[in-house]
């Protein structure tokens, strides 16, 4: 697993705690709420990692909270 994809840190409401997506050079990007104590912080950066790496977030129909959003 690499730790290398660029972070920004955003005010999100509290139920989001992150998610990735593609920048402007079509690299991933993961976007963490800056609300989040530095340990959560982490978790999050994790758990989107996972998604990059599994292919997940390249999948247009991938959708992990359905209609919550």
């Amino acid at each position: 697993m690499t730790d290398e994809y660029p972070v920004v840190l955003k005010q999100l409401p509290s139920r989001i705690h992150g998610f990735c997506c593609l920048g402007s050079d079509y690299e991933p990007i993961i976007v963490i709420n800056e609300n989040l104590p530095l340990a959560e912080r982490r978790k999050t950066y994790l758990h989107e990692v996972s998604h990059i790496e599994s292919g997940e977030m390249f999948d247009p129909l991938y959708n992990e909270y359905g209609d919550a959003i």
